[in-house]
């Protein structure tokens, strides 16, 4: 009897012990398979940082000075072959402070060849500057053109926050690229303690300051086989006053027409390179407090229309046999502001800036400028690099 009772006892332990062994190596399979998985997702998982820093000196006869100290990184994520995670940090040194802004931060979803998505706040494809040629080593001079920044005098917007859809086509031996997007509106200022910035308008704003979303993008033609020459024409409308004010149904409609020619050419040995760009923006007709007024009953308005336009052309002697000649580039750029007569901001501007830069490596350049604006003339030095 107890032989038999031993005997089912034994068969009930071996059968318990081989079925925990069996969920035990299940366990360790399934635990394998996810590691197996989670390794493939590392070994396809790519991360970089690139990124461009640079520093200023600026010499007038009112100040000479070392300034605009920065470094920008720049975060690459690409999780898989289909996403792109992108930001980039502004950092730079303000007197004796230190600032750091959120330049882009955006996600990128590659649909097919001719087709991404990009949501997030990314740099506006609104002409070419912004969105090509901004970074210090990639921009030929010390300064933006004036209407390009982001002041009061900037002429049509730098970042977006919303959805991108953008991609490029081939016609035939031609090609074409687009960028339509949704984004939140510019913002419409209208402080009478700024009475300067009246009537210009604020963009990258984070909350939804109008009661509807904006609409835009640009459109570039590359008519040549060999890509030299690009066409590029951009719009965007919206509403710009505050949903919660009497500004409320003020809207803006921007247009911007841009061009580039890049190409070496023989009879001048070397890389002729063009760019230029012209921004308008008009903005509704609305009634601003006069800070002049010191009753405040007595508004007043103007054709509120601003442009801006900048043309330059860069030389580099790339096809000749002296090292030291064919690193050296000659710059030159033309480069002017309008605003709306009757408003209280600035003067017509007209800048000319005149640069020589040498080229260390492709992404490491010095820069030597002079500009001239009006009786501001100033020289400026800066070392650039890429990274």
């Amino acid at each position: 009897m107890r032989t038999k009772i031993f005997i089912t006892l034994l068969s009930f332990s071996l059968i318990a012990s081989a079925s925990h062994a069996q969920q035990y190596n299940e366990e360790l399979i399934d635990s394998l398979i996810k590691s197996k998985a989670q390794a493939q997702v590392a070994r396809n998982s790519k991360f970089l940082i690139s990124g461009y820093t640079n520093m200023t000196a600026r010499f007038s006869k009112d100040e000479s000075s070392f300034s605009n100290i920065s470094l920008v990184p720049i975060l690459l994520w690409k999780p898989s072959e289909k996403i792109l995670v992108e930001a980039e940090l502004e950092t730079g040194l303000e007197g004796s402070e230190t600032s750091i802004e959120l330049g882009y931060a955006d996600v990128s979803f590659f649909v097919n060849k001719y087709l991404t998505i990009r949501t997030g706040k990314f740099i506006s494809p609104f002409g070419i500057f912004q969105d090509r040629l901004h970074p210090s080593w990639i921009n030929k001079l010390p300064t933006f053109p004036v209407g390009t920044g982001e002041d009061e005098l900037g002429v049509g917007p730098t970042s977006e926050i919303g959805v991108d859809f953008r991609g490029g086509v081939p016609l035939g031996t031609a090609k074409m690229n687009y960028s339509v997007f949704l984004a939140n509106g510019a913002q419409l200022i209208t402080d009478p303690a700024e009475p300067e910035k009246q009537g210009t308008l604020t963009y990258g704003n984070a909350e939804a300051i109008s009661k509807k979303l904006t609409a835009g993008g640009r459109l570039g033609l590359l008519p040549f086989s060999n890509s030299s020459l690009e066409l590029g024409v951009s719009y965007r409308t919206g509403n710009v006053g505050d949903k919660n004010s009497t500004y409320k149904n003020v809207g803006a409609q921007m247009y911007a027409f841009d061009l580039t020619y890049v190409h070496q050419l023989e009879f001048i040995k070397g890389l002729f390179d063009v760019k230029a760009q012209y921004n308008k923006v008009n903005v509704d007709k609305a009634a601003y407090i006069d800070p002049d007024d010191q009753t405040g009953n007595t508004p007043y308005t103007f054709d509120n229309k601003r442009s801006s336009f900048f043309t330059q052309a860069a030389y580099k002697p790339t096809m000749l046999q002296n090292k030291f000649l064919k690193k050296a580039e000659l710059v030159f750029r033309y480069a002017e502001y309008n605003p709306p007569d009757g408003a209280k901001d600035a003067d017509d501007i007209k800048q000319y800036t005149y640069g020589l830069n040498y080229w260390f490596t492709w992404r490491t350049v010095l820069k030597a400028a002079y500009q001239s604006q009006k009786d501001n003339n100033v020289f400026f030095l800066q070392i650039a690099v890429g990274f």
